[in-house]
This record gives structure tokens, sequence and C-alpha cells, in this order.
């Protein structure tokens, strides 16, 4: 488990970098319009999403046990640490060849990305059967996940915001990719179980879904959430002036998990469903007022970002693990990432026009902007998701609200009625 929890947050840096930064970064330390930004960064996320589907078709036979998905993921770690830093030094290049420079190398890093990613995703479904216990493991890594991101919004952000050196933010990338390049290696080094946790039945309790409709909630949830996230370093910068949003909402992630761990084992995860989107639906409130440019706003919408989005995310990948239990873990998992890949392509694009409309860096601080209303809706939507999520999930119609069970009337039996006695003659 530790060697797991360390390689998911090296890992995990990575990838909230590229999700948190890399917008910013290209508009504003590299000099891009917000048009290249996002068609630069659109793009590669749809590379991203077929290499990760492509990957899981294809070694999905291959990769049938834990050990082996390890050392696919430390094979593949070194060619993914040099695309990073490369990409992290576009800066340095000429202006002229900055875009070819950054679509270039982050084109490598999403293609050899997913067999660090894909190949780690899938150690859950791999290692074991019982679904409370993927709960824990999936529940323990979104926590290292989100100390990941606080990590990257304690150092990475203000050396974005504030920094004055083209030469800082690769520095601080360099160490990053390395971290990760290392904890590939002394996770391959594991002795893992050399046979498959997966290929016999769903466990007692499992429950199967419908795969297009967790997908669809994927693509819908990582949408609004990537418009969220793509802006919130915008936020920091033109409109609050402080971190405190970000700051908390990578707080508010990891030490949400436990209860929404114990909530779900307690009450049932139609509950917490329901709970998710209170939370989102509050911070959306506390966003539309002018408190939200104050140290108070941030701290609030940051907590209940964090933990509603969190919560969520736990649900979606549970049940897609739920789903690889019987086998063919890899294809799974690829399929699941590769839509979350394209929706949040999708919504960088979507940013990238909305940035180019409007002088974001005057008119962000207005809660009645483009981007400000945008950070709202997106909020919105997510609550959306969890509730239709819940209704579908739980049988909300069918077994009454907060999937607490209908009562049924007993089906009425039939007695039977001994013949009456003939009269003699």
């Amino acid at each position: 488990m530790l060697r797991y929890l360390c390689a998911h947050f090296a890992k995990s840096q990575l990838w909230h970098t590229s999700g948190l930064l890399f917008a910013f970064f290209l508009t504003e330390t590299c000099g891009l319009t917000p048009r290249a930004m996002g068609w630069v960064l659109g793009l590669t996320l749809f590379l991203n999403g077929l290499a990760d589907l492509a990957l899981g078709a294809k070694l999905d036979g291959r990769i049938a046990d834990a050990a082996a998905a390890a050392r696919l993921q430390a094979r593949a770690a070194p060619a993914v640490a040099a695309c990073f830093l490369l990409f992290a030094i576009t800066p340095l290049m000429p202006t002229g060849c900055r875009v070819i420079w950054a679509l270039t190398t982050l084109s490598g890093f999403r293609l050899i990305y997913p067999l660090v990613d894909v190949a780690q995703n899938a150690l859950v479904p791999l290692m074991t059967l019982d679904a409370a216990m993927q709960r824990r493991w999936l529940a323990a890594r979104n926590i290292a996940s989100s100390i990941a991101a606080l990590a990257v919004v304690a150092l990475a952000v203000p050396l974005l915001i504030k920094g004055r050196s083209a030469m800082i933010y690769p520095l601080w990338a360099a160490m990053v990719a390395g971290a990760m390049w290392w904890s590939s290696a002394w996770t391959a080094r594991t002795a893992w179980p050399s046979k498959s946790a997966s290929g016999g039945p769903p466990p007692e309790g499992a429950e199967s879904f419908d795969l297009p409709v967790v997908l669809l909630a994927l693509a819908a949830m990582m949408f609004a959430l990537t418009l969220f996230r793509t802006l919130e370093p915008y936020f920091a910068a033109f409109a609050s002036h402080r971190i405190e949003l970000m700051l908390w909402a990578a707080i508010g992630a990891p030490i949400s998990q436990p209860l929404w761990v114990f909530w779900i084992d307690r009450h049932g995860a139609a509950r917490a469903l329901i709970g998710m989107a209170a939370t989102l639906l509050l911070a959306a409130l506390v966003l539309s007022e002018s408190i939200r440019a104050s140290s108070v706003g941030g701290v609030t919408i940051g907590i209940l970002f964090g933990a509603g989005t969190s919560g969520l995310w736990l649900v979606l990948w549970a049940m897609m693990t739920q789903r690889a239990i019987p086998g063919r873990a890899l294809r799974y998992v690829g399929s699941f990432t590769c839509m979350s890949k394209l929706a949040q392509g999708a919504a960088v694009l979507l940013v990238g026009q909305i940035l180019a409309r409007t002088t974001y860096s005057q008119t962000l601080a207005d809660p009645a902007s483009p981007p400000s209303r945008l950070m709202m809706m997106a909020l919105l939507a997510t609550a959306g998701v969890a509730i239709g999520l819940a209704a579908y999930r739980f049988g909300i119609s069918r077994t009454g609200f907060f999937g607490i069970a209908a009562k049924r009337r007993p089906a009425a039996r039939s007695i039977p009625v001994p013949d009456r006695p003939r009269p003699a003659g």
C-alpha cells in the first residue's frame, strides 16, 4: 500500500499540474493566445484519451496481474518524465516556435503517459475482489492524489503567479518528474501477486451497472470539473489575488474521503451522493456572492468544492472497478480514462474560446463576467451529475428517497378451504 500510494502521489503531481496549471502556464508564462492554448491542450487531451482506449484494448489480455502492471509503468516512466520536462522549458524557446514546441512535447507526454496511468489505475481491480476493500484502496489513493494537488498548489502555483524567472518552473518540473520516475521503479520492485485477482465471478454484494451510464456520468462530471479547475489559477491571479480557493480545494478533498467512505458504508451511497450535491450547490451559492474574493469565501468554496468532487470521483471509480472485477481490467480502465480525457479536452477548448472573447485579467473579478459564470455553472452541473447518478444508481424512484427501500405489502396468500361434506343420499 505504501509503495502504491507513493507512486500514485508522484504520478498525480504530473496530472494535477497539467489540469491546474498548463492553461495558465501557456497563456501567462509562454505568451500563447487563449485560443492557441485551448487547441494545444484540447487536441493533446483527445490524443491522450484515444491512447488510453487503444492501450487498454491491446494490453488487456497481456497485463493480467498486478506485477505485470507495475512493471509496465516502471518501463514507461523515464520517457514520461522526459516529455514533461521538455514541455516545461517552453518559455525558454524562441517566441515564434513556442506553439509548435508545446504541441510536440505535450503530444509526446500525452501519448506515453497512459502506459503509466492505465497500468497504475488497473492495480486496484487486479489486486482485490472485495468491493468494500476496493473502496478503501480508492479512498486511500484519492487522499494521496489530493495531497499531490496540495503540493502543486502550495509550490507550483506561487512560482507561476509570482515567479519572475523562466527557469523556476522547469526546475520544479524536473523535481516532480524525477520523483515519478523513482517511485514507479520502487513500485515495480514490490512483491505483487503474480496471479490476477480478476477472472472469477463478481463477489457477493457487488452490483452490476450499465457501463454507458457510468461513462456518461463521468464525461459530464469531468467536463464541468475541468472548466472550474482550468479557471482556478486565473481566478487566483486576477480576481481574489490569493490562493485560498485552490489551497483549500486541495485540503478539502483528502479530509473528506474517510467521511464519505464511512457514510457510504453506514448509510448507503445514495445519501452520500445527495450530500455531495448539497456541498457543490452551496459552493456555487458562495461563488455568486461578493464574498467569493475574500479569504473566508475562498476557504469556503475550496472546502466545499474539494469535498463534493472528491466524493463523486470516489463513487464513479468504485462503480468502474466493480465492473472490472470479472476480468478485462485494463479494457475497462482504458475506456473510463479515455472518456475522462475526451471530456477534459472539450472543456479546455471551451475555456480557450471564453477567455479569448473577454479581457479576463480585468473582468474576472466581476461575478457576472463570462469566466465567473462559467465557474458557477460548472459547480451546478457537477451537483446535477451527483443527483442524476443517485437517481439511476440506487433506484430512487423505485426504492424510495435516499435509497431507503420502500415497504411492500406482503402478497396475499391463498388459504385452502376444505370441501364441505355432502349431504347423505
